[in-house]
Order: C-alpha cells, then sequence, then structure tokens
C-alpha cells in the first residue's frame, strides 16, 4: 500500500474528529468502523493529533443553572502580564488570558468578583453570564470555499423577527464526588476511568450515575484544526446581535473549530483563522455588519491563556 498523502491524512483526521463530535465517548472501534478507517491508523491518527494540537479535548462546558453562573470579563489593565500571572490560583477563577485589541485581559469565574481593586485596572469593556458554548463540526473544506460559503449565505440572510431560543436547565444538585469528577474530566472526557477514580477516590457507580446527569448539565466539545492550533492567529470577536442562530450558523462554515460562547445577550467567538486569510475574515464581518446580521463588534487577538 502506498503512502498515504498528506491531504488524505487530512482528510482522515476530520473524519475522526467528526466522529467525536458526534460521540465524545465514543471506542476506538467504532471510531475506526464510521469513518471508514482501520483501527490502527485510527489509533496513529489520534496520538498524532493529540501531538500536533490539531485535536483539543473533548472538554466540558458547565451549563448556566439557576444556582450555579460563570461571569466573563473582557478588561483593560496596565500591565496585564503582571494581572495574568496573579490571577494563576487565585480563587473562583476558571479562565483567564491576555489579549491585545479593545481589551487585554479576559477572564472567567464561578463568582461574581470586583476586578477593579486590582493594581493596574483600568476598565471593564463588557461583562456578562456565561451562557451556552457551541462547538460547530468542522467539515473537510479550505479557507478560500469556506469564505465564499459565509459571503453566500450572508448574501441571503434578511434582517426580521430576533431569534430568542430559550433553554430551561434543571438546578445542578452535584455532591462533593460529581464535583470531584467534573474537575477530573473536564479537559478531557476521555481520560482512562479506572486510575483516576483511584485517585480521587471516587466509586466507579458514583461516576456511571454522574454520566448519566451530563447531558442536562454540560456540554461537551472538540476542537478540530487541521494544521495545528499554534499555526492559527487566535482571534476573539464580541458580538452584538438579534440573529445569534445566524450567525452560530455562519461561523460553522469555518475549516478550524469555532467556541462560540454566550455571554449576557452577546456572542463572544473565539476564532483561529489562517494569517493570509484574515483581511477576508474581517471584511466578511463587515459584510454581517452591513447586511444587519450583527448590530456592533469588537475584538482582540488572543496572546495566551490559562485554564
Amino acid at each position: 500500500m502506498g503512502k498515504i498523502s498528506q491531504k488524505e491524512r487530512k482528510k482522515g483526521y476530520c473524519k475522526v474528529a467528526g466522529q467525536l463530535c458526534e460521540n465524545p465517548f465514543m471506542y476506538v472501534e467504532k471510531i475506526a468502523k464510521n469513518a471508514e478507517l482501520g483501527r490502527r491508523t485510527t489509533s496513529k491518527y489520534l496520538k498524532s493529533m493529540y501531538t500536533k494540537s490539531i485535536l483539543v479535548g473533548p472538554w466540558m462546558s458547565l451549563n448556566p443553572h439557576p444556582d450555579y453562573k460563570e461571569y466573563v470579563y473582557l478588561m483593560r489593565f496596565s500591565d496585564p502580564p503582571h494581572v495574568f500571572e496573579g490571577l494563576k490560583g487565585f480563587p473562583h477563577v476558571v479562565y483567564h488570558g491576555i489579549a491585545s485589541g479593545d481589551w487585554n485581559t479576559m477572564v472567567i469565574t464561578d463568582r461574581q468578583l470586583d476586578f477593579s481593586q486590582l493594581v493596574g485596572f483600568e476598565s471593564v469593556v463588557y461583562q456578562g453570564v456565561k451562557g451556552h458554548v457551541y462547538t460547530p463540526k468542522v467539515k473537510f473544506t479550505t479557507w478560500d470555499q469556506s469564505l465564499k460559503e459565509m459571503y453566500e449565505q450572508i448574501e441571503k440572510f434578511t434582517p426580521g423577527e430576533p431569534e430568542c431560543p430559550e433553554i430551561l436547565v434543571p438546578p445542578l444538585e452535584w455532591g462533593e464526588d460529581q464535583w470531584k469528577l467534573y474537575h477530573a474530566f473536564k479537559v478531557n472526557v476521555r481520560k482512562t476511568v479506572s486510575p483516576l477514580l483511584r485517585n480521587i477516590n471516587v466509586k466507579y457507580e458514583t461516576y456511571q450515575e454522574w454520566m448519566k446527569t451530563l447531558q442536562e448539565h454540560c456540554s461537551i466539545h472538540t476542537e478540530f484544526y487541521p494544521k495545528g492550533s499554534k499555526t492559527y492567529v487566535n482571534y476573539c470577536f464580541l458580538f452584538s446581535s438579534d440573529y445569534n442562530q445566524s450567525v452560530i450558523s455562519l461561523f460553522s462554515l469555518v475549516p478550524t473549530t469555532p467556541v462560540i460562547m454566550e455571554v449576557g445577550d452577546h456572542l463572544l467567538v473565539f476564532l483561529k483563522i489562517s494569517p493570509d486569510v484574515t483581511r477576508n475574515m474581517f471584511c466578511t464581518i463587515y459584510d454581517m455588519k452591513t447586511k444587519e446580521m450583527i448590530k456592533e463588534f469588537s475584538f482582540a487577538e488572543v496572546i495566551f491563556d490559562y485554564k
């Protein structure tokens, strides 16, 4: 059998990532069958994808609940690297990063915090309750084809009644063991179960019952970057729109995984872009504004972050 071409390998990578988007807990044998790949090839692809940061996750995000919420802060500080280091291990901070643009510090917390008390604080650009998170499944395509399809979708868009889907979520009634499980698996749900349960001292029966609660309390996300996540420019866009579902649908056309987060009544879109199409992507976003798919937007380039 001849050597697999780079294009065929990337196509195989995309198939594997697509299966994990469908079911993040899928066994390798099932992935191989569905993707029409050999088991050994699938295992090799998975290992290579993690090594090269082509595949990220599958990771968990907690949905907003009546008794549990997370809060997003986009801020400006005079010395963001100093703040970034200070926030490592800071109580109730679940994510933080440094950016360059309309804001230079991004923080997600599980409690409302007053960051104006920190040294070097300048302003809050935007803050809001974190809502649901979306990571649309990536299809195997090029940036040129993706931008063409985005343009066509924008051209067909006609403003109408605001889109206001409401998703009701029950209370988050987890005990200590359930929270242990969440923190143990949240970065990658495909971790080997038995040794991890021994490490955190949780029974397998408890794990099984906890798994049954995930669908109503969490969303699980697989990120796919065909050339490796570090080869792209990492932008974060804040959109104000009456048509959030249309915006989500539009960004589902890009060939890298967009991480789309509801924040208050806005959308925060983390988008890794090939450097040579950055200008075209910004032109596309201005087209969205011209067609009134979005009202306003601001953005920053993410320099690095910490979960």
